[in-house]
């Protein structure tokens, strides 16, 4: 049930994040610029995390802390095409060919702006949390890099 709450949680942001109805053309880019966005989200989601777990996680066990784990990675999964929407359009502002390095300062960015404080204090002081489940910690010990993605790079 917490995961149901949770992922309907997520689409509602999803919904709102996009503030469209109708479906959102894939965007792609090379597996190398995918790798750079991917490593640099989930290192941004993680190090927030580290942070918020510092201050408000004294009352977590392990495995809990292992689902929060769990949450970044899949809040990036969920939200990669809205990522991509606007990465585009700021790749395209650049005005020259992109760089790996671009691809890393946008996925940094992203990783930095995004208040994921705010879905670990709702799902912690509303007892959400989700039970840790197998398939959770495959996905946690997965390389961010080979994270699986909707629409993967070619």
């Amino acid at each position: 049930m917490k995961l149901l709450v949770l992922c309907v949680f997520a689409m509602m942001a999803t919904v709102a994040m996009s503030r469209r109805w109708h479906f959102v053309q894939h965007q792609y880019v090379d597996k190398a610029f995918e790798i750079a966005l991917k490593e640099e989200i989930v290192a941004g989601f993680d190090r927030t995390l580290v942070k918020w777990l510092r201050v408000h996680g004294r009352g977590l066990t392990p495995v809990q802390k292992k689902a929060l784990y769990f949450v970044n990675r899949r809040y990036m999964q969920t939200h990669w095409q809205n990522y991509m929407l606007w990465i585009v359009k700021k790749i395209d502002a650049l005005g020259r060919t992109p760089v790996v390095g671009d691809y890393r300062r946008l996925g940094a960015e992203i990783g930095r702006r995004i208040d994921m404080d705010y879905f670990y204090n709702f799902l912690k002081n509303r007892n959400m949390i989700p039970k840790y489940m197998p398939y959770m910690e495959e996905l946690n010990r997965m390389p961010a890099r080979d994270i699986p993605v909707k629409n993967a790079g070619k």
